[in-house]
């Protein structure tokens, strides 16, 4: 019996595979952890690795193990995944499969035809891969602890390190240990995965491991496990200056030197110390090997067979033999072959001459063209094929290949879709009669490579490869006016909305009037949107006749997007509610129909975005619902799904149901959604931090909310987030910078959903210029800020709608702030009365706060304490800290007695240390003091704290005494540089 080369013991890396366990221990307790090993190539990753799923599998984890798979520069798409997959599904029941695959069991199906053998895959999307395989992850963790091992990360294609970054980023509270191996002297400063490597060094879930070499101590317990007994310090000396302690090559040094020779003999080079045991096999089994390492680390056996073109005793003893001499392992993944390291492989196929290498690229390309069978994973077949033709240069071959690979991956992976039409872009002008070979033109491949650049994000790179296609020449009318609405769709991705209008216009003036086609359908269908968007009522019948022309060219598709718009349009803008309602689900139902997933999740989107609008709250968290379930299913929850999620989170904050509400939101954050999509959880987080007195998380709630829309115009966005942001600087005592706030925001001449988002901002603007009034008028100066505000907010609220029962109450509220300040009582009567009609208590809670303190100037007492208990008691529900402030602080002032425990029943706010504590200030004192410090009279004091003169005299004198202060001016100053 041969002696082993591989040792039969772990050796070292104590240190490192005791964190593993640590690691297994922490996900088996529910947190989800994330290890990176990485290493130079040889160093033992894969050993340590391997060692560690051991030790995951012996604590109960089920363990799944992928490797990425480098074949030319990009790797193969999403190999780590299938291998995975199939692992799976061959351990598993049917009933098992069906449970944990779930949703994502078609879409994929397209990388492992297996797992549906109706061959009824549906139409997949790249973008919706993440969602689907972590909804996998979850219900496989639900069942057992997992691991999941991805290794030689240096060769994943782009979807790959998407789909982990995904999976990084989300997976939480779920037993799942995930670990990744790479080469990390191969990962430059350009490479894609070295910025993933960088932010998840931050993650607190995420611990990296960089593998040192071998000392003499490894390396002599290497050598003994292998030999089965020490050997003498000086080979040991030797083996590890030739091997210079990689693990890898003192392997390959110690089989030499077990085979007779002299470690001193040995190359100092690594390809050629890799070399010298290949050269030592018979021809036949060194031309295994060389066809071998052109398959890339892998290969079947059946395929291997194909390609070397042995007869099968031949074929066979050459397999024997490479076995035997560890320089092949039998694969049960492959089910064939793979090099026992990749360096081998490296050395072997970068040792053949070019022709050499290209001959057996077109070996593999004829085979796999004959029988794809051939190979493991028919889905990756195409992908393969484009390599190898494009490898020996054999252009006409490769061009149609690469666009039979682009058209594969289209389902799951469109950043190698879009890899795939670059680099036949690239070779189409040196590729004869092109378009005779493919069946297409120039163009279409322009417009495929930039739909397929959309679809991967690269959003820029899209509208690149757009205009490159309507630059061609003699592209016919219609197809130019196609080109020209894609274009239009990705500016409007951008934020250029106004540019997106003007090319669909364009493109719509290039058409002939008649006859009508279904080009005029798209066209008109995208450019209601736009118009629907922009809230320009002019313009409404742009909306109608994209109804219109798509019901009479029959485009189904077209007329349930156009209806669903105009349904929006005829509800948002024109306040047609019922009819609006009425329309959009006619359109939502022939999407339903159609089977058409993005528009019906469209429709759920706008239906309950207008059942909220109409106040109809309950029921908008209803339909909302219902569509967050399909968006679930179907792998948007990150996108459309999280619109659909902030549809349902508005109404509840709206009702009241702040904790609900946040912890929906929160949830809908795990996902991880994409850009703009996180806007419509983060503006609901945001307003309830603010309005709950959480200013710093509110803050962070902002700023994220501010890198989002940095260029965004659209108000039904920017708007809430300006209402946070105002409402922090008057929380903060800033009411200038509040008002420039709201101003600015104001400023966008578009009104979009009837005025439903601006109307806060209007109310909230008119509270704080009547609060501007109000103290100008206290300390006798000119109140020119809050005047001009006053009448500009004015001048808006009389021109905005007021239609949903929650815009009648902020018109009504806004017409009582102008009038608080001259102490109308009727006005505040009016707006309690008109928030009475809705289901949203915050706004009464503040209209029965404002209409209390004007019973109580007016002298009602009684009434006042009433209206003041209610208004507490609903802020207390909601737990409104800044409203309750200011209710309890009226209480205080006009000795109100609300009836309830005002600051035990609600747990205390983290504040900073007192600095005003060691003077001894009674609460009495502390309120007369603060109005000291803003300029007031002892009469005004008097007037506000509702107590006599001569009683805001005494308190006067006692803080002064207590401060040690000589006169009001000084007690101002050191209440200023305290607080």
């Amino acid at each position: 019996m041969r002696a082993v080369v591989v040792s039969p013991v772990f050796v070292g890396r104590q240190e490192e595979l005791a964190s593993l366990a640590e690691e297994v221990t922490r996900a088996k307790a529910g947190k989800p952890r994330f290890v990176m090993v990485g290493g130079e190539a040889g160093v033992g990753k894969t050993r340590l690795v391997e060692e560690a799923a051991r030790l995951a599998s012996e604590a109960g984890l089920r363990v799944l193990a992928g490797r990425c798979v480098e074949v030319g520069p990009d790797g193969l798409p999403l190999t780590p995944l299938v291998e995975a997959l199939r692992t799976l599904a061959r351990s598993a029941t049917p009933e098992q499969l069906d449970r944990w695959l779930g949703p994502a069991r078609g879409p994929l199906a397209h990388l492992l035809p297996s797992l549906d053998p109706s061959g009824g895959h549906g139409a997949g999307q790249g973008t919706q891969l993440p969602e689907l395989v972590l909804g996998l992850v979850e219900r496989l963790s639900e069942d057992q602890p997992l691991m999941v091992v991805i290794e030689d990360l240096q060769w994943a294609d782009q979807s790959t390190l998407t789909l982990l970054a995904y999976l990084v980023r989300t997976i939480q509270d779920r037993p799942v240990l995930m670990v990744a191996s790479y080469r990390s002297d191969e990962i430059d400063r350009r490479h894609p995965l070295r910025p993933l490597v960088s932010g998840w060094e931050r993650a607190r879930q995420v611990r990296r491991m960089e593998l040192s070499r071998f000392g003499r101590e490894e390396v002599a317990a290497q050598a003994a496990a292998i030999f089965g007994h020490t050997i003498d310090p000086e080979t040991v000396e030797l083996v590890l200056d030739r091997s210079e302690g990689n693990a890898f090559l003192v392997e390959e040094v110690l089989e030499h030197v077990r085979s007779g020779g002299d470690p001193a003999e040995l190359s100092p080079t690594l390809r050629d110390l890799l070399l010298v045991r290949v050269e030592s096999r018979s021809p036949e089994a060194q031309r295994l090997m060389r066809a071998a390492s052109v398959a890339g680390r892998q290969v079947p056996e059946r395929l291997l067979a194909a390609v070397a073109d042995l007869p099968p005793a031949t074929l066979f003893e050459g397999l024997r033999e490479l076995v035997e001499h560890h320089l092949l392992v039998v694969s049960e993944a492959a089910q064939g072959y793979s090099f026992r390291h990749a360096l081998a492989r490296d050395a072997v196929y970068h040792d053949m001459l070019p022709g050499e290498r290209a001959g057996w690229h077109v070996a593999y390309a004829q085979a796999l063209t004959g029988n794809a069978g051939l190979a493991t994973e028919f889905a990756l077949v195409p992908a393969a094929l484009a390599h190898h033709w494009f490898a020996a240069l054999d252009l006409p071959a490769a061009l149609p290949a690469l666009l039979a690979a682009a058209a594969t991956s289209s389902a799951y992976a469109p950043a190698e879709e879009l890899k795939h039409l670059e680099r036949a872009l690239e070779i189409w002008p040196r590729v004869p009669d092109a378009s005779a070979l493919t069946g297409a033109e120039l163009v279409d491949l322009l417009t495929s490579a930039a739909d397929a650049a959309f679809r991967a994000g690269f959003v820029d790179r899209a509208l690149f490869l757009l205009d490159q296609a309507l630059a061609e020449p003699g592209v016919r009318v219609t197809r130019r006016a196609m080109l020209m609405e894609r274009r239009a769709m990705v500016l409007r991705d951008l934020g250029r909305e106004d540019e997106s209008g003007a090319t669909l216009r364009a493109a719509l003036d290039l058409l002939p009037a008649e006859p009508l086609t279904y080009t005029h359908a798209v066209v008109l269908t995208s450019l209601a949107v736009i118009v629907m968007l922009s809230g320009d009522r002019d313009q409404g019948d742009i909306v109608v006749r994209a109804v219109e022309v798509a019901t009479q060219v029959q485009a189904e598709p077209q007329l349930a997007e156009a209806l669903i718009t105009l349904g929006t349009m005829q509800a948002s803008t024109d306040g047609d509610i019922d009819t609006g309602l009425a329309t959009l689900l006619d359109g939502l139902r022939l999407a339903e129909r159609l089977g058409a997933v993005e528009t019906t999740i469209r429709g759920h989107v706008n239906y309950s975005h207008l059942l909220e609008m109409a106040g109809r709250h309950q029921e908008a968290i209803d339909f909302a619902g219902a569509g967050v379930e399909l968006a679930r299913r179907t792998g948007r929850a990150r996108t459309t799904g999280a619109f659909l999620t902030g549809n349902m989170v508005e109404p509840m904050v709206r009702l009241g149901r702040w904790q609900e509400a946040e912890a929906a939101a929160v949830q809908a954050m795990r996902s991880d959604p994409e850009g703009v999509f996180a806007v419509p959880l983060l503006e609901p987080l945001a307003h309830i931090a603010v309005l709950s007195g959480r200013r710093e998380e509110a803050q962070r709630h902002c700023e994220r909310l501010g890198q989002l829309l940095r260029v965004s115009h659209d108000p039904q966005m920017v708007q809430p987030l300006a209402f946070a942001r105002a409402e922090m600087r008057r929380l903060a005592g800033d009411p200038t910078g509040a008002l420039k706030i709201i101003m600015a925001a104001l400023a966008e001449e578009r009104d979009v959903g009837m005025g439903r988002h601006a109307w806060p901002l209007v109310w909230l603007g008119s509270r704080i210029a009547a609060d501007l009034t109000i103290l100008s008028r206290d300390r006798r100066v000119a109140d020119e800020a809050g005047a001009e505000a006053a009448d500009k907010l004015a001048e808006i609220a009389a021109a905005l709608p007021a239609i949903a029962p929650s815009t009648r109450g902020y018109r009504a509220s806004t017409a009582a702030e102008r009038g608080r300040p001259a102490g109308d009582e009727k006005a505040w009567e009016d707006a309690v009365a008109a928030w009475r009609a809705t289901d949203e208590p915050y706004q009464l809670a503040y209209a029965l706060f404002r209409l209390a303190e004007a019973r109580l100037a007016g002298g009602d007492r009684r009434t006042a304490t009433e209206l003041a208990r209610e208004a507490s008691e609903l802020a207390a529900r909601m737990d409104a800290r800044p409203l309750l402030d200011d209710i309890e602080a009226l209480a205080r002032r006009g000795r109100l007695t609300l009836g309830q425990e005002e600051r035990e029943e609600r747990p205390p706010e983290p504040v900073d240390e007192d600095p005003l504590g060691h003077f001894g200030l009674t609460e009495r004192e502390r309120e007369v003091l603060l109005l000291i410090a803003g300029g007031r009279s002892n009469a005004q004091i008097a007037t506000e704290l509702f107590i006599s003169p001569k009683t805001a005299s005494v308190h006067v004198s006692n803080i002064l005494a207590k401060l040690g202060v000589t006169g009001r001016v000084e007690a101002a100053a050191l209440v200023h540089r305290l607080t």
